[in-house]
């Protein structure tokens, strides 16, 4: 049932991400003004190497990961909406490949029923 163990982690992932995301919606107790996002935290790095013997990783530069920071924040919520429906159709994608092993566990059940 590997496949319908990678499909239940995969469901939990993004309802995980659904409630967290429940955040941006949520009144703070003490302020009386919405949850504000912090903590956003962007750096990439290029794999390549020009030459034998060469750097293999470029990372990027600090001023450039706080612009990419900024300019995520200042999309976050389309951002992260994208973000969901690709977790979405992740998990579509992995009950969709359990199947076969859900027919094979349904045909075992009806043998062991026939046999009772």
């Amino acid at each position: 049932m590997k496949s319908y163990e990678t499909y239940v982690k995969t469901r939990a992932a993004r309802k995980e991400a659904e409630n967290w995301m429940a955040n941006a919606r949520k009144i703070d107790s003490q302020s009386n003004t919405p949850y504000s996002l912090t903590g956003l935290k962007f750096s990439a790095e290029y794999c390549g190497q020009a030459y034998a013997g060469a750097n293999n990783y470029h990372k990027s530069p600090e001023a450039f990961n706080q612009a990419m920071q900024e300019v995520i924040a200042d999309n976050f919520n389309a951002l992260s909406a994208k973000a969901l429906n690709r977790m979405m159709e992740r998990e579509r994608l992995a009950l969709i490949a359990c199947e076969d092993e859900v027919v094979s566990v349904q045909a075992d059940i009806a043998a062991a029923k026939e046999t009772a």
